[in-house]
């Protein structure tokens, strides 16, 4: 059985992140020029920085901070934007996708969920089944998808 897996947010949805906060960035640079020729008020300038600043900050959080991991000693780390959560492979009941995210049943009843993988259409199998397979040791099939 494969371990010693690792998956995060895909590099084009972090190119994505990185290229908005380029273009508030450009979009500040020409408020500080309109700042200075009086077209604007002087408020928007620090206003456009705390902006820049909280959605780059939100960047970082959704999109280069959560990941999932299969350790090799069977550790199942949901690394989240805030909070982590660690359980054994053992403990894990069912692994489905869902519009928020791949959702981890325990066998207590209790569910997490990591916002690395969702429910999404996909051209070949999603990223969700190869994760469930190496937490479940089994290969899921696309109807589970659908029946949640």
């Amino acid at each position: 059985m494969e371990t010693g897996h690792r998956w995060s947010v895909r590099w084009w949805i972090r190119l994505a992140g990185i290229a908005a906060v380029l273009i508030l960035l450009g979009q500040q640079f020409s408020t500080i020029g309109f700042v200075d020729r009086g077209e604007m008020a002087a408020s928007e300038v620090p206003l456009g920085w705390t902006t820049i600043g909280a959605f780059a900050l939100l960047v970082v959080l959704l999109m280069f901070r959560p990941y999932i991991e299969v350790r090799t000693d069977g550790q199942v780390v949901l690394q989240g934007p805030i909070q982590r959560h660690i359980f054994h492979r053992e403990q894990v009941k069912d692994v489905r996708p869902t519009e928020w995210g791949l959702r981890f049943t325990l066998e207590d009843g209790s569910q997490t969920t990591s916002i690395v993988c969702h429910n999404t259409w996909s051209r070949k199998e999603p990223r969700w089944m190869d994760v469930a397979q190496v937490v479940t040791g089994r290969r899921p099939s696309l109807e589970d998808r659908d029946s949640r």
